[in-house]
Formats: structure tokens, sequence, C-alpha cells
């Protein structure tokens, strides 16, 4: 509630006449003091006086400027040059491993401490050591060298009995008056540094600027090569150690084979091994061989020579012979059947025929018996081969058991062995690269624009700095005229009016009861225990104002004085705006756009101071399992075009210049919202975090000038719901506070319903004279169960 102040009279009681004297002897001082300060406040008197008195001011301000031109004459020259320095956080990769390598990666954060943390390199002393030195600065008088003496100085030196202090350390003194003089700082989203330099001659200037880069330069490829330097001095160390651990692991495992009768014939196996495969391969062809021979053998028994003579010739008798003696068979058979059919059966002829006959079938037979004698042998020799081999088998069997026992520790040294020698291999090979790697610079940085020599002067000129001397010693001309005036003023006697009016209160008034206002309600009482009293025209005395405190409270809407939830503010109307800000003088993304923004514009107007108390107020409440600068506040129109978004965008500029981590969202619609205004190429939104697809903090976009973070609706809302909004969303922006939602006119977007179920406190804002009687329970209806959040009202006023 505002306050203002009201007046009223009365009378005070009648008193003796020398107690009123002596009041009046009292009360002049304070009454001639009063006088003064209603001349002050006077602008007519103000105009008058310092147009009488001119020429004082006037020869003031000529004084002034005199003076600031004469101490100008005394104040030495600064020249500024600047050398600008590329700083590239990814280094060149000479290397597959190098021996320092930048772990910076893609971060931004990471980028920003590395560039950073070499600003802080180039203005340390281990790079300005070097630079005093080689410019000489240690002995320039202009960063603390001591001058050379000569003459009557150095014999009065001489003479002198010496103090006991130490000598004077040039390079102590030039490295401090360098720490004022040098300036380090990284171009806004740039790998750009500027190394700026402040000297008295422009030439030294550059020459010292440039020198600081140089240096910087050298110094970063000699760390980077003391560390080669120094990792390959270590790892030279430990290659001798690690040689001969592994010598000692190799004989180890070799004694204990030889102890063992482990002999090794590659890819891992012993011979023992070696020669148990190479039997059991033998034993299985032996066994195949004499199955095959058996089967030989017993097919050649079967066969019968009236069966080969009938042309049934097994296989295990087929041969060469026996083909060439059926031939001759049947040649003998042809022949003695065309003789017994030409010649009949008594011709000796035919008895010749006959008998060859017998004798083919007689060479058959044996021939027969031959090949089963032969596949006899076959047979015996393949099963005592492979009697022999599976009894060899037998044997290598036995004794690999007891080499398996015996290789399980021989595997565990063998073990040792291959890590004594990995680690040797590495060490050795690790070496030799870093001893190679320190000739080689991998920083990859270099000058950009070397320093020159300015061709003007910094600071403030001669030209100013009269001028700034004449405008100050107007000034005081100004104030001695008005002094003069007030004591000419002071000194002339006091009307008696004057010092009536200036009394004291009466005590005997103090507990007189309270009168009414002008508006005819009872005043309320005053705070500090005293109330105004009424008048009294029974008694005649001196007529004096009392301060009624109170007044005319803010005007609030009739309807809400009937709600359950207060008025937090009241935003005034923003009329007459008689300048623009100028397109370079912006310093925030939400400037020169199409709300109003006087959180950032005018923060000591009406409006802002609205916001801000409206804000604190919600924040006082404290209400829920959040503190009250971390809530999630929706801000909803009880009709559309209430104002909603210019609420909310000024509500959460005001908490990220308070220095709160704030976040906006906006969850309205239309095209005077938030993101056709402000983000109308946003890529990602609402829909993709809760869907994962991308983090918050790459969605979010951050205003460099206040730093707050803004949420643009794009994507696909349609498809978030509260349970998402709640856990996909807010539970994964715990680190902001406030953070404000945008929720356009209420109920008319199920977006902002979700957000509605989800945030802690409901601010509902309305246009004034725009209020019915049904709007409230309208509202209470469209929120349901959620109506119990909210929390104040806002009243537009324009």
């Amino acid at each position: 509630m505002k306050r203002s102040v009201m007046f009223t009279t009365e009378t005070a009681a009648g008193e003796p006449e020398q107690k009123q004297e002596r009041r009046e002897r009292r009360a002049a001082p304070v009454a001639a003091a009063r006088s003064g300060m209603t001349l002050l406040t006077d602008p007519a008197w103000l105009v008058r006086t310092l147009w009488a008195r001119k020429g004082l001011i006037i020869l003031a301000a000529v004084a002034g400027a005199i003076l600031a031109g004469l101490a100008s004459l005394l104040v030495p020259p600064k020249y500024v040059s600047t050398a600008q320095l590329f700083i590239d956080p990814r280094d060149l990769r000479v290397l597959q491993n190098e021996v320092s390598p930048n772990a910076s990666g893609g971060d931004p954060t990471s980028i920003t401490s590395y560039l950073e943390s070499q600003a802080r390199i180039i203005a340390s002393d281990s790079i300005k050591a070097p630079v005093v030195l080689s410019e000489g600065l240690d002995k320039d008088p202009e960063f603390g060298g001591e001058a050379p003496k000569s003459g009557l100085a150095r014999l009065m030196a001489d003479f002198l009995p010496r103090s006991g202090a130490p000598d004077h350390d040039g390079l102590v003194y030039a490295l401090a008056a360098l720490d004022k003089n040098v300036s380090v700082r990284r171009g806004e989203r740039t790998f750009v540094i500027d190394i700026s330099v402040t000297a008295r001659e422009a030439a030294k200037a550059a020459r010292i600027a440039n020198a600081l880069a140089n240096t910087y330069l050298e110094n970063q490829a000699s760390v980077r090569a003391d560390a080669a330097q120094r990792a390959t001095v270590a790892l030279t160390a430990r290659l001798e150690e690690l040689r001969n651990r592994l010598r000692i692991a190799e004989e180890k495992a070799e004694r204990y084979k030889e102890a063992n009768n482990i002999v090794g014939v590659g890819a891992g196996k012993s011979m023992s091994e070696e020669q148990l495969a190479l039997n059991n391969a033998q034993l299985v062809a032996l066994r195949t061989r004499v199955t095959e021979a058996r089967a030989k053998y017993d097919q050649t028994m079967a066969a019968r020579p009236a069966g080969i003579e009938a042309g049934a010739v097994p296989e295990a008798v087929a041969s060469n012979t026996m083909t060439a003696l059926r031939s001759q068979l049947g040649a003998a058979l042809a022949k003695e059947a065309d003789l017994l059919a030409s010649l009949g059966s008594r011709h000796p002829a035919l008895a010749a025929a006959q008998a060859q006959t017998r004798d083919a079938r007689r060479q058959i037979a044996d021939e027969l018996s031959r090949i089963a004698r032969s596949a006899k042998v076959e047979l015996d020799r393949a099963v005592e081969a492979e009697r022999q081999i599976a009894r060899r088998v037998d044997q290598l069997t036995t004794t690999q058991y007891a080499a398996g026992r015996a290789s399980v520790e021989l595997r565990e040294l063998e073990r040792e062995v291959e890590s004594s020698r990995v680690v040797y291999d590495a060490f050795l090979r690790r070496a030799r690269e870093t001893g190679e790697l320190a000739g080689i610079d991998t920083t990859n940085a270099r000058v950009i624009s070397a320093a020159m020599p300015p061709l003007e002067k910094s600071g403030i000129g001669r030209r100013t700095i009269a001028m700034l001397g004449g405008v100050a010693g107007g000034g005081v001309g100004a104030a001695l005229a008005l002094g003069l005036a007030l004591f000419s003023a002071a000194s002339r006697p006091v009307p008696r009016r004057e010092r009536e009016d200036a009394e004291g209160e009466d005590p005997v008034a103090a507990k007189r009861e309270p009168v009414a206002s002008v508006s005819g309600r009872p005043a309320p009482a005053m705070s500090d225990g005293a109330s105004a009293a009424a008048p009294s025209p029974s008694k005649p005395g001196w007529r004096r104002f009392v301060a009624i405190q109170g007044g005319q409270p803010e005007r609030t809407p009739d309807i809400l004085q009937t709600a359950a939830a207060p008025l937090l503010a009241s935003l005034p109307a923003v009329r007459h705006r008689r300048w623009r800000r100028a397109e370079g003088e912006t310093r925030s993304v939400f400037q020169a756009k199409a709300h109003l923004v006087d959180a950032i514009d005018k923060p000591n107007a009406g409006f802002a101071k609205a916001i801000r108390t409206a804000r604190t107020a919600l924040a006082g409440q404290g209400m829920g399992k959040e503190p009250g600068n971390h809530r999630r506040i929706l801000v909803l129109g009880l009709r559309p075009h209430a104002g909603v978004s210019t609420l909310a965008l000024n509500w959460a500029l005001d908490a990220a210049l308070a220095g709160l981590p704030a976040m906006l969202v906006d969850a309205g619609t239309g095209d005077d919202s938030l993101t056709r205004v402000y983000a109308p190429e946003a890529g990602a939104g609402l829909h993709e975090i809760v869907a994962g697809s991308v983090g918050l903090v790459r969605a979010a976009l951050q205003d460099e000038g206040t730093g707050l973070f803004f949420l643009p609706r794009v994507g696909r809302t349609d498809l978030v719901t509260p349970a998402q909004i709640e856990t996909g969303f807010l539970d994964k922006a715990r680190r902001f506070g406030p953070i404000v939602i945008d929720g356009g006119a209420i109920g008319s977007d199920p977006l902002a319903q979700g957000f509605a179920d989800a945030a802690d406190d409901i601010v509902l804002i309305l246009r004034e004279g725009e209020i019915g009687d049904g709007d409230l329970a309208r509202a209470n209806s469209a929120l349901g169960a959620n109506a119990a959040k909210l929390r104040g009202f806002v009243v537009n006023e324009s």
C-alpha cells in the first residue's frame, strides 16, 4: 500500500507570555534554517540569485579552466599499444601420444578456462621478468628504475651514511610497475588475446607489448621442450631397471623348463605335446588302414575261382594278372567250344584244348591264393603297427599329464616374462619418441597483429580537462553564490509568523484523539505511537501542521478485494517515451524489440519498480518445498492481450539482473509470442529436452547482456505431457531459479495447463477495467485443483 502525508490543524493551549517568548527565541534559528531550505526549493529565487551573481560564477569557471589546464601540463602523456596473439587450444598433433596433450577437448567451458589460463600466464612474472631484463626496464625511471647519479648527487650519496635498508632492486620495482601498466584480456568468443601496454613513449609501449608476445611464445616452446626432456630422462632412467627385470624373468622361465624337461617347438606348444599330436594322428591313420586291410582280406578269402570264371571279380582280387588269366581262360574255353563243334569229342586237338583250359583255371586259383596270402601279410603288419603306436600314445599321454602339471607354473612365468617385455618395449619406444619431440614446437599460437607505436595519446585530452575544470569551477561559483545569498537572507530578522510555524509540537497534544482525513475515513494511527490532535476552537493558540501517516491507499479493483490471493502490484501505463535507444547501445537481445523491457532500459521507473515489488513479494511468501528464489512461476492472463509476455519477460529479467540464475520459458502462442519475437530460428525446445535428444543447456539460449536463460517454444509441444514436464524438464532445471513460464491466456493452450500442474506458483495478470463478475469463477474452474497455487494478481493499468 502506498503511503502519503496529509495535514490538519490544531490550536495550542494558552501559555504564559514569558514561556512563549522563550520558545520564540529557541525557535528563531530553526525558522531561519527552514526559510533557507524553502529558498533552495524555489526555482525562481535560484535563477534570480545565480543571474545576479553571474560575474562570480564566470570568474570561478575561468579560474577552474585555467587551473585544470595547468594541471594537465603536469600530467605525463600516456600511450597504449596493443599486440594480438592467436592461441588455438588444439595444439599441433605431431605424435599419436603427446607428452603434454591439450585436455580442453570440445567443451566450451574447458576452452574458455584454457584461454583464461594462458592470459594469466602472459600476465605472470615468469613472462614479465625476461622482458624487464631484455628491455632494460629495471633501469628505466618510468618503471621504478633508479636514475644514474652524477655530480653532486653522487658525492652526497658517497659521503652520507647508509640507512641499513636493502639495495634498490630494479627488477622488483619494474615488475610492480608492469602489473599496473600491462593489461591482458581475451576477446569475447574468440581465441585472440590482446596484450596492451601503457607507457610515456609510444615506441616503448609497442616494444614492450611485442616483447611480451614473443617471450610468451618462446616460454611455451621452452616449457614443452623441458617437459619432453624431463619425460625422456625419467623414461631412460627406468629402462635399465626394466631390462634387468625382463632378463631375470626370462632366465627363471628357462631354468624351470630345463628342470622339468619342457622343450618348446613354437606356437606355445612343447615337444611332448607335438609328439602326442603326431602319434594320435598316426594311430587314427593306422586304425583306418587295419580296417581296410581286414576288409580286403575277408573279401579275398570269400572269393572263389568259379565266381571269378563267371565274371564276379571282387575289388580286392582285381589285378592285371587276374585280368590276363581270365582273358586266357576265356580264349581257351572259346577254342574248346569251336573244336568240339567242328571235330567232335574224340579228336586229339580237342583234348589239347581241354588241357589248356584246365591249365588256365589252375593259374587263376594260384593267383587267388597268392592275393589272399598277400592280404593276410598286410593285415598282420597293420595290426602290429597299430599296437605299437597305441602303446606309444599311452606313454606320451602319461608323460603329458606330468608335463601339464609343470606347465601351470611355466605359464605363470611366461606371463610375467611377457608383461615385463611389453612394459620394457613401451618405455623404450616412448623414450625415443619424447627424445625426438623435445626439438619440436607443438604450440599452436602466433602473433597475428604486432604492436605499433600509437599515433595519439590515451586518456582525457588537455582540452577536455580544461572544459571539465571550467564546469567544476562554475559549479563551485554557483554554490558560493547561493551560499552568500543564503547568508544574507539569514542575517535579516525572521518574521514572527515564520517563527510561529517553526515551533515544536505541544506535549499536551500527544493524547488528543485522531481527526478524520479529507477522504472522510478514519486516519490510521501513526507507527511511532503519536496520534494527530483534533482541533479545539475553545482554546486559542498557534496554528501548527501535524503529519498523519497513511493517506489514500493504493486502489484495488473491487472484485479482487474478495479474492483469496493478494494484489502483488499494479503496472503503471508507460506513455510518451521521448527517446529511443540507439542500435549500438543495446546490451541485451531483449532490447529494441516488440516488448517493453523497462527492467533493463529504465530500472528506476515506476514500471520496473512495480515488477520488482511483485517479484520480491512472491519470493517472500516462501510457500511449498522450494525456496522463494527457486520457484517455478506460471504467469497467466485472465483474458487475451492482458500483457502476460511483457510481465513474464520483465519478471525474469529483474531476477537475472539481481544475480539469480533465472530462466524464462515460452509456453504462449500468437504472433507476438516471445519465441517469434526473439528466437524465430531456434532449432530445439521443450519436446527435444523431454525426449532426450538435446540437453537442457544446448536447447536453452542465454542472453549475454543479462545472463538470462530463455527456452523457446519450438517443435512438437503438443506431444509433451505434464509428467514429462516434471521429470524430463523441471528436474533437469533444478539449478535454475526462478523459472518463469509465459502461459498466455488462461485455458487457451494445453501446454500451459501442463505447466500449471508442475508449477509452484501461479500469478494472474488482468487489465484494469476489463474484469467481469464471472471472470474469477471461470479462472478457478479452468485451473481446477491448481487454483490453490494462485499466489496473487497483477493489474495492468495500460
